[in-house]
């Protein structure tokens, strides 16, 4: 079984290849002696506050009770002082170190002027306390003494207090009554546990570090729980924080600032976990429009359960007509000031509609845009990262000068909040098979301004429906797959603000020139000659 080390900003990554364990067990070395100092169901794990000096670990993969695997060991040297932080209740900070084998002491210095860094507290355990200044700059240093004094052994880069804390934990009803809890982290973590309050046992517990959500079934909505981020370490978890204890929430809900549109056909067996994340968001006055796009299966009935137990969820259903379709009649129905878009098998953060919502408030913008997950069974990958610092107006010219150039191909239609106006002046295009990739030059052209931020807010969940209708064009026969292409390249041509005309044919031709890379037909090149003299077709 293979096995390999990455040392990253003090702490190390071990991974190893899968072998379909049920388990497996991770083994460091502690004065010549291997301990387990972790057991998970994943095939990687990061452990922080690793011993300074030489170590070794290996790895074992259970199945059935039993060793199936077993790999090699692996050498490792650390060369630093790791830390990782806790904010206590009293307005102090407990800052946990790694152990330096032969040290008499640890000394806290702190950045406290242009003088540089001056000796603050000393400590002969493997942590120290002192007042929490969110902005101030610390160094751990192991040290023994002599003659001379202290003599230090070793030094942590510079670090920061980390204020790891839960910024909402909220219960809501699921379809079935049974409860969707969801939690907005903000720290560093490994992972997370969830209690019943006054348990000392975990109902969930996940090495997802991005995991924000769990449905919990057979508890009644009157018990509370609680949410703790971990760490894990070479001598087990340690828990960074604690959320107070949340119980089932009546949501607040006055009027539709921003409509989120969410199509749905068929998706009976996940519809209803992308709806219960949309429910989390803190963002108050969220209006879910969800569209039944003619489904054949029991999705109208988990629509109308929502609809019914919750006010800001409003229920459509049209004829099977496509997904652009279905997403125009949300348009049209939509309240809110600003609109966003989500499939009915992704999920939202619940922090990514007031993010973006107060953005293009500040910032005047029509549009607001952050980065996106993908995930896969092989994590989490960010996509749609824009060359743009965070929280400020640009020029909508800037967004359409980098359009599907390298590194900036995508142009997801559900990473965005649109301001309602310009949407519904230009919805998406009938009948287009890819829609996205047709609506987005176009909308964007309308814009004015535009902002970023640097946070990835929504999941693009490919782990659950790992085949999308993308990836059933893909698989159409290449003069079919070339008429879709060229409608979506000459729909926002055609159809895009006519001051904006030059960009839109540059980011056709670039476009058809990634598909003709992949291509053999001819038609390609000879489309994006038409396009650059003016002289294409349309049907």
């Amino acid at each position: 079984m293979d096995l390999g080390t990455e040392i990253k900003n003090s702490k190390i990554i071990i991974k190893w290849a899968d072998v379909k364990a049920d388990y497996y067990r991770i083994f460091c070395r502690k004065n010549d002696i291997f301990y387990e100092c972790a057991k998970i169901n994943d095939t990687q794990i990061r452990l922080s506050l690793m011993p300074f000096g030489d170590g070794e670990c290996f790895v074992q993969a259970i199945k059935n009770g039993q060793v199936i695997k077993e790999s090699s060991k692996r050498q490792y040297k650390f060369d630093t002082i790791d830390v990782i932080s806790t904010i206590l209740p009293n307005n102090q900070v407990k800052f946990y170190y790694s152990k330096f084998e032969g040290a008499q002491g640890y000394r806290l210095y702190k950045n406290e002027d242009e003088s540089g860094f001056g000796g603050l507290k000393n400590s002969d355990t493997e942590f120290v306390s002192t007042d929490y200044i969110p902005d101030a700059e610390y160094k751990i240093k192991p040290f023994i003494k002599n003659e001379q004094g202290r003599e230090f052994l070793a030094s942590s880069s510079v670090f920061k207090a980390e204020n790891n804390a839960f910024k909402s934990v909220t219960i809501y009803k699921s379809f079935n009554y049974n409860l969707f809890l969801s939690w907005n982290y903000k720290g560093d973590a490994d992972g997370f546990l969830v209690y019943p309050e006054n348990s000392d046992m975990p109902i969930f517990e996940t090495n997802d570090r991005l995991r924000h959500y769990f449905e919990i079934t057979d508890f009644k909505g009157s018990t509370k729980f609680i949410v703790k981020a971990f760490l894990n370490t070479p001598d087990g978890r340690f828990i960074t924080a604690e959320s107070e204890p949340a119980i089932l929430s009546i949501r607040k809900y006055e009027k539709p600032d921003v409509s989120l549109i969410i199509p749905a056909y068929n998706a009976k067996d996940y519809i209803a976990r992308s709806i219960d994340s949309a429910l989390a968001s803190d963002f108050q006055n969220l209006e879910i429009v969800i569209v039944n796009d003619g489904s054949t299966d029991d999705t109208q009935k988990i629509i109308d359960w929502y609809d019914k137990n919750y006010e800001n969820v409003v229920s459509l259903q049209k004829e099977n007509g496509g997904v652009a379709d279905t997403r125009n009649v949300g348009i049209e129905h939509a309240n809110g000031k600003y609109i966003a878009f989500m499939d009915n098998d992704d999920l939202i953060r619940p922090d990514m509609i007031s993010s973006l919502y107060n953005s293009a408030e500040k910032n005047n913008c029509d549009v607001a845009i952050a980065p996106l997950y993908r995930i896969t069974d092989k994590g989490y990958t960010i996509h749609c990262n824009l060359p743009f610092m965070e929280d400020v107006p640009y020029d909508i010219d800037k967004y359409l000068e980098i359009m599907y150039t390298p590194g900036y191909y995508n142009c997801a239609i559900w990473n965005k909040l649109y301001k309602a106006s310009i949407v519904k002046e230009h919805p998406l295009g009938k009948g287009m098979r890819y829609e996205d990739v047709s609506w987005t030059p176009c909308i964007m052209s309308y814009v004015e301004k535009f902002c970023f931020l640097k946070t990835p807010f929504y999941e693009w969940d490919r782990k659950t429906r790992p085949e999308t209708f993308g990836d059933v064009l893909a698989k159409k026969p290449e003069d079919e797959l070339f008429e879709h292409r060229k409608q979506a390249m000459l729909f926002f041509v055609e159809n895009g603000n006519p001051s904006k005309k030059e960009f839109m044919k540059t980011i056709a031709k670039r476009r058809l020139s990634r598909y003709a890379k992949g291509s053999n037909n001819p038609e390609y090149q000879k489309l994006i000659e038409e396009i650059d003299a003016g002289k294409y077709k349309t049907r």
